[in-house]
């Protein structure tokens, strides 16, 4: 039997083709998705369903997309209040312009979004404008239309309503998903292309684009007269200052409600009382932060207020058929249709009472959402139940309509696992990022840097300078007593960042002479005794058998389908790394290493599944107890459909319960168990242990770090840190410890917006009720136990609505694991905790973080803390805030400083390297080599235990340094060509790194894909880089000009020489001059003397490169 069958069915149709409203009651989640499926095909109609938060709006889309494959988007509103002096979320913006210009056939809208006013449809066909290939724009005009939009100039384009123009090239992030390079020929467009924001780089051509206004209004020639007067200056000045959308109505008398968008459509209302009541919510809020604006002088009084009221939305809906999903009666004058839809039973992973309950069900249609299908299929085939129709997991919990003999099962039922909501485009490919390059422009002016050949240095900018009438970018080093060096751009590689004294001062090094190398000299020494120890550690595990675990199985597969989220490309990669390790006969000791919400569990629970799988014993010990239990929610809610044993060992259990698991590790009936140090007690036995994960292992103490030792010994160990790994450790390292690095965020991630400041009630009031108003969660951190209860009673009177529960170590254990549950589950809204949450809580629902008194933490904390917001696709706020009127030391001034500066996803390599600047490196290799490595800096110490290590193990160092190339000519990357000399100094860093041809390649192809045609100048430098590969792979040391000749400082004797020109094409051989080098020349055996007279730069070029190409071409014939 089919719905179409049911008795009520008929009443529904009739009341929906007559276009009446009515009201449908016993409804569940998922009769209603199926409910609004015939409400769109049976009307021929348009649908806006409207939900009363932005939560459920979510959770309808996603289902109604895998349920039935309807074309449906949700629209979402602007998070702030619309009487906040600040600018909204314009991704946010974005999407609700391209939804409302571009109507599907369902919109879901939460109710807070329709009290929003809109611009019209014809405002957007008034002032957008459009870009064709083929069509002529003046750039004078594309960049005065653009600033009229609202858009604001870029060096580089990142975010949305930034533009670029350099050269040929105009970059422009418009309210389109990806922005657009519109490549120019004179006026005449010639090219448009979306490129990624990340990377910069083009992924697809297209043919137009719409330029809207950025704004809900624009600006006009000159100011209003009723515009307020204090602002009026402001307005002349800046234009689209900050906050000035608050006065959107004095610049556009055409905006509309939302409604007016959908004046042809259904609307269909989720529980109409709770919309009513979200309304009204809302309303009174808005109301109250306009008044609290005024009385505080935040803004000034508005020509109209920015939202509609309840009522006005109401009275829109006049004469629109409205249908109402509600679960009772209620006051609308409606005809009643009782579906009488129920919720099903949860089986909890038995399956026994599964298949008897689909037994009892015979005659129905059933359907089973699971992740977990080929499982299910199999387990019901033992009871010969097999017809049934499999989709994916959905949010709603599974529905039984008896009427229409009708029948779903989710996860939900079978194996009580909840489902995360994900947006419909979740499965689009994944957003290549940008790798951070780590450039001399991170350095500013006067801070100290490091020379690879003279130390220790002030660096004091660059300069371009002319010599013989030839122009070249210029690093300039100050070292001891004045003296200065002049470096040529393209040779950046040279220089590092100092780092390692925290605010002490390093010595300068005297330029000329043998001090630097003496000191490198006697680091090095130092550095062969923990360079031997690391290596003979490596060795000894290498030596040793472990578990040879088989190759993936079906169900391992089956469990990593299930994965909600596209993995990232280091994911994937460390995943790899660690089967072959697992699958190898030795044992494996790997560290993954990756910033805070970057998916390191993920890549355990693999390979904790292929361990349990193989028929062995996993343990996972943690640090603390509240991160115990949020890894013990994850890993048995994934792992329970399988039938794994996972159990928790930690102060949340019982006497009772701790004897009964540690019974069942002796037993084996535990497969993977999940503790804090009590793992580490002697009556903590297992039959087989397999595998061991250990999370944060430099927050255990040294007694526990003792004892995890001698698990080290034959099974296989995974450690996590989400403290990221410096690039130089990792690579100085990577011979003699089997590293990880996950440095790529999950897709469609959005930094958090971090704000610092004294504290403010206003503020904090603010802050919370947007969270709440979206349905989120707000973490408090407030670090002082003794008056904790007292605070709450305060943060209670300033949002009296919100439920507030208290989180810290001093509570019972029953007690704060009741906490956490329930703010998990959502029964709080407020957590106000101590930062008994730095490590792992994971609740993707919270979305803001409020930190009092921030600069009582340190750097590393505070982002760790910041890290458990921004889990989801929301846009995630942290506030860190220090008492008013208290002055800070220099200290927490630069820890806030970097708190607020660093936001951008993966930043977690960057706050180390800043909380190594601001106390000192003991804390990466420990305070026994701070003394080694403040004498050279951290960079230089890493790249000298490379060296060290490469020679012990008996490996060539680094042959080849790359080759010093001084000739004077014009080569340089102009300003204006690349947008900024912020954007010049990453390039250069970059040209810098290219270790052969294929890499220069790329670069030349990306320059030309965002700064168009390459100037003369660049070709120049590009064809220096060229002389330096090709002269690095054949051992030249230096390449310099003098007079009339350039000298090739070589590595050959004689008699290479012989065997090299005999081959050598005559047009250049009548060109070189071989001599032997003087014995007191450190440079090279000889010296090839390249005679340059007469010719231009590129004969030049030719005859180097053509020398250089054979050379290499005859070494490797002899090699």
């Amino acid at each position: 039997m089919k719905i179409e069958q049911s008795s009520f069915f008929d009443k529904f149709v009739r009341n929906i083709k007559k276009g009446k409203s009515f009201t449908l009651t016993g409804l569940t989640i998922f009769s209603r998705l199926l409910l609004l499926k015939y409400i769109f095909k049976l009307s021929g109609k348009k649908v806006l369903f409207i939900t009363s938060t932005e939560q459920s709006a979510l959770k309808y889309s996603s289902d109604l997309e895998r349920l039935f494959e309807l074309n449906s988007e949700t629209l979402p509103y602007q998070n702030t209040s619309p009487y906040e002096v600040v600018t909204g979320n314009l991704y946010d913006y974005a999407r609700q312009v391209n939804t409302l210009l571009n109507l599907p056939d369902i919109v879901i809208a939460p109710a807070k979004v329709l009290l929003e006013k809109f611009p019209s449809n014809t405002f957007f066909e008034n002032n957008s404008f459009k870009l064709k290939v083929g069509e002529s724009i003046d750039q004078k005009n594309l960049l005065s239309r653009l600033i009229k939009l609202g858009y604001k100039r870029s060096t580089m384009v990142s975010d949305i309503g930034e533009f670029s123009i350099r050269g040929d090239i105009a970059d422009i992030y418009s309210l389109e998903e990806n922005p657009v390079r519109v490549e120019f020929w004179g006026d005449e467009i010639i090219d448009i292309r979306f490129f990624n924001n990340e990377t910069q780089k083009s992924i697809e051509k297209i043919k137009e684009i719409t330029i809207e206004p950025l704004y809900k209004f624009i600006l006009p020639d000159s100011t209003p007269e009723d515009f307020p007067k204090e602002l009026q200056e402001q307005l002349d000045n800046e234009g689209y200052f900050e906050g000035v959308n608050v006065y959107q109505s004095y610049f556009n008398n055409d905006l509309v409600s939302v409604l007016d968008y959908f004046k042809d459509y259904i609307i269909v209302f989720d529980e109409y009382a709770e919309v009513s009541a979200k309304y009204q919510q809302i309303d009174d809020n808005f109301v109250n932060n306009y008044n609290e604006g005024l009385k505080t002088q935040n803004i000034h009084p508005l020509k109209e207020i920015n939202h509609f009221t309840l009522a006005e939305t109401l009275n829109r809906t006049a004469g629109m058929q409205k249908i109402y999903f509600n679960n009772f009666l209620s006051d609308e004058n409606n005809e009643v249709i009782d579906i009488d839809a129920r919720n099903v039973q949860v089986f909890d992973a038995d399956m026994d009472e599964a298949a008897k309950f689909l037994k009892e069900h015979k005659g129905y249609q059933i359907t089973i959402a699971t992740d977990y299908q080929e499982r299910v299929k199999e387990v019901l085939s033992d009871y010969d139940i097999f017809d049934i129709n499999f989709i994916k997991n959905i949010t709603s919990q599974g529905t039984e309509i008896q009427d229409g003999k009708i029948l779903l099962l989710t996860d939900r039922e079978l194996f009580n696992k909840r489902q995360k909501e994900v947006p419909s485009n979740r499965k689009r490919h994944y957003k290549e990022k940008a790798e951070y390059i780590e450039s001399i422009n991170d350095i500013k002016e006067g801070e100290y840097v490091v020379h690879s050949i003279h130390g220790v240095g002030v660096y004091k900018g660059l300069t371009k300078q002319e010599f013989d009438g030839q122009l070249k970018d210029y690093l300039t080093i100050e070292y001891a007593n004045k003296d200065k060096l002049h470096i040529p751009a393209e040779q950046i590689n040279m220089l590092c960042r100092y780092r390692g004294s925290g605010q002490v001062k390093p010595k300068l090094s005297r330029m000329g002479g043998s001090d630097w190398e003496n000191t490198k000299t006697r680091v090095k020494k130092e550095v062969e005794t923990i360079a031997y120890d690391l290596l003979r550690l490596y060795a000894r595990r290498k030596m040793k058998t472990g578990i040879e675990f088989a190759p993936d199985s079906p169900l391992q597969l089956e469990m990593e389908d299930t994965f909600e989220y596209i993995e990232t490309p280091d994911q994937l990669k460390s995943i790899n790394q660690i089967k072959a390790d697992m699958e190898s006969p030795n044992p494996m000791d790997r560290l993954v290493c990756g910033d805070v919400g970057f998916g390191k569990t993920e890549v355990a629970m693999r390979a904790m599944f292929k361990a349990v799988t193989s028929l062995k014993q996993v343990a996972v010990i943690v640090p603390t107890t509240v991160l115990a239990l949020q890894h013990y929610q994850t890993v048995s809610e994934r792992f329970k459909p399988f039938g794994i044993d996972v159990e928790l060992l930690c102060r949340f259990r019982s006497a009772k319960e701790k004897k009964e698991t540690l019974k069942n590790l002796a037993t084996g009936k535990c497969d993977v168990v999940i503790a804090t140090h009590s793992l580490l007690q002697d009556n903590v036995i297992f039959k087989d242990l397999g595998l061991l994960v250990i999370d944060e292992e430099h927050r255990f103490g040294v007694r526990h770090k003792e004892k995890l030792k001698e698990f080290r010994e034959n099974i296989d160990i995974i450690s996590m840190s989400a403290t990221p790994i410096p690039r130089t450790l990792y690579m100085s390292l990577s011979g003699i410890k089997d590293i990880s690095v996950i440095n790529t965020p999950p897709q469609n991630r959005l930094p958090i917006k971090t704000f610092v400041g004294e504290y403010n009630e206003q503020t904090v009031k603010n802050a919370i009720v947007n969270e709440l108003d979206r349905d989120g969660q707000v973490f408090y951190l407030y670090n002082r136990v003794e008056t904790i209860e007292e605070f709450k009673l305060e943060l209670q009177k300033l949002v009296p609505n919100a439920r507030i529960a208290v989180g810290h170590g001093q509570l019972s254990e029953k007690h704060l694991e009741d906490v956490i549950i329930g703010f998990d589950n959502h029964d709080y809204d407020i957590l106000l905790c101590t930062t008994i949450i730095e490590n792992g809580l994971d609740i993707p629902n919270a979305n803001t973080m409020i930190i009092h008194e921030a600069d009582k933490l340190g750097l590393a904390q505070l982002y760790q803390l910041r890290g458990r917001v921004g889990r989801s696709e929301k846009q995630a706020y942290c506030y860190c805030f220090y008492k008013k009127n208290k002055e800070l030391s220099q200290e927490a001034t630069e820890r806030l400083k970097a708190i607020r500066e660093f936001t951008t996803l993966g930043s977690g390599y960057r706050i180390a390297m800043r909380d190594v600047e601001i106390r000192g490196v003991g804390n990466i290799l420990g305070t026994k080599q701070h003394g080694h490595m403040i004498n050279v800096g951290f960079d230089t110490y890493c790249q000298l235990l490379e060296e060290t290590v490469n020679e012990l193990k008996g490996e060539k160092v680094k042959a080849n340094k790359p080759t010093i190339v001084d000739i004077n000519i014009t080569a340089y990357i102009p300003d204006e060509w690349v947008g900024s000399g912020e954007q010049k100094m990453i390039e250069y860093k970059r040209l810098s790194d290219v270790k052969n041809e294929t890499e220069l390649d790329y670069i030349i192809s990306e320059w030309k894909d965002r700064f168009s045609r390459i100037p003369e100048e660049v070709e120049n430098l590009i064809k220096l880089i060229k002389i330096r590969l090709l002269a690095t792979d054949c051992g030249i040391t230096i390449i310099r000009e003098a007079g009339n000749d350039i000298r090739v400082y070589s590595p050959f004797t004689p008699y290479e020489w012989n065997i090299i020109k005999q081959g050598l094409d005559k047009t250049i051989l009548r060109r070189v001059k071989f001599t032997v080098a003087p014995k007191t020349c450190e440079d090279g055996k000889s010296i090839l003397l390249v005679n340059n007279q007469n010719l231009t730069f590129e004969e030049m070029f030719n005859i180097l490169s053509g020398l250089f190409y054979y050379i290499k071409e005859t070494i490797n014939k002899y090699q």
